[in-house]
């Protein structure tokens, strides 16, 4: 604490450039925090203390040093923050298998409470050990946070529900310009829980790329009440035996959602991607494209799902793959529409089937184009598929 006590030494003395509430200076530039010499903070919870006592002037770094850190950090509005003044904390040695904060009771690690203007770097947020609860849970109006080369290490009990997913968005207000950037999200309940505010209030302009969804066991990822967000090259990935796992889940999304080059494993899960109530423009339909969707179980299994009234969308180059660990099922299928959707459109996807019966698609109102199918299309379909029929094909692993 050398360091910091110099600088409110140096401010008392001046009393020039930066704003002072007491002891309290504002800051701005680069600190550190850890054990060493020279470091200006040795904890977290410190840091956050100057902040929310003497706010910013200028962007704010706070470098971590190597190091466990066992603390429960609550993060709220910071004066001055803003899109040109914000707030980092990141690992020092840019390895995020270096800096753990880390909190084994309570409901969780990280809280971000109507804080806005954060990014978080290359750290590791763990709260496995936990029998409940989340890595981080985001409340209030919460805007502009990113984390990037993040890993979250979410309780590892079986459990259900958004009180226990590894991040959690509150729906307490809306939220925008949330980024989830070549980040590892593990255990929990749920990867990500999003619930958004309202239909008529809803969160915009999340984005979560590059991401690994690992070992959920209700569900990888699942938006509510969202406009038009962007989920491109993630990997969802389960064995989770749960009956009703969905590895990528919209409910009452709007505008043109983009779902692109993900990779979804769930060997033993009911979906791989489900839509429900989700309404695109049809000047600019949703996105469904180039996915590779793996799905299995021996009762009910949907690779695509699309439920109540979801319009608008292209489902476009996927592959979609039937995989069994029981019985055949009379409820599988590659695609269903069970809802009143319309304006759908398949095109250009190759659909494999390891003999688990039921239908390959099964919908009320939809455009098929070349698509690579099964035989055991619905025959009630007025519209058939005129790409390559096919029986069945050797799934490619």
């Amino acid at each position: 604490m050398n360091k910091l006590k110099t600088l409110i030494a140096i401010a008392l003395l001046s009393c020039g450039t930066q704003a002072i509430a007491g002891d309290c200076v504002t800051l701005a530039g680069q600190f550190k925090i850890g054990m060493s010499d020279d470091a200006d903070y040795s904890t977290v919870s410190e840091a956050i203390e100057a902040l929310k006592c003497g706010g910013i002037s200028g962007r704010v770094n706070f470098q971590i040093e190597n190091g466990v850190y066992n603390e429960k950090v609550v993060l709220s509005s910071i004066r001055g923050a803003s899109a040109l003044n914000t707030i980092t904390f990141e690992s020092h040695s840019r390895n995020n298998a270096d800096v753990v904060i880390s909190y084994a009771t309570g409901d969780f690690t990280f809280m971000l409470n109507s804080a806005s203007y954060f990014s978080f770097e290359n750290l590791t947020i763990d709260h496995k050990a936990s029998t409940y609860g989340n890595c981080v849970k985001v409340d209030g109006s919460s805007n502009n946070l990113r984390f990037k080369g993040v890993v979250f290490e979410g309780v590892e009990a079986a459990r259900t529900g958004a009180n226990n997913a590894v991040i959690y968005c509150t729906a307490s207000s809306p939220k925008s310009d949330v980024v989830f950037e070549d980040c590892e999200i593990n255990n929990g309940s749920m990867g990500l829980f999003k619930g958004g505010n309202s239909p008529d209030s809803r969160d915009t302009r999340t984005t979560i790329t590059g991401t690994l969804f690992f070992n959920q066991y209700e569900g990888g990822l699942s938006l509510s009440n969202e406009e038009a967000p962007v989920i491109t090259n993630n990997v969802v990935s389960s064995l989770t035996k749960y009956g009703s796992y969905k590895a990528i889940s919209f409910e009452n999304v709007s505008g043109n959602l983009m779902v692109s080059n993900n990779i979804v494993n769930a060997a033993n899960g009911s979906c791989g991607l489900s839509l429900n109530n989700c309404v695109a423009d049809p000047s600019s339909l949703g996105q469904i494209s180039n996915n590779s969707i793996a799905v299995g179980g021996s009762s009910e299994a949907f690779a695509i799902l699309l439920g109540g009234v979801t319009d608008n969308q292209v489902i476009n180059f996927n592959r979609l793959k039937l995989t069994i660990s029981g019985t055949p099922g009379s409820k599988q299928a590659f695609y269903k529409n069970a809802g009143n959707g319309n304006n759908v459109n398949m095109l250009n996807n190759i659909l494999y089937d390891l003999n688990t019966g039921g239908y390959t698609i099964v919908g009320n109102s939809y455009k098929d184009s070349f698509n690579q199918l099964p035989a055991q299309s619905n025959p009630a379909l007025t519209v058939s598929a005129n790409g390559i029929m096919i029986e069945k094909v050797t799934p490619i692993n």
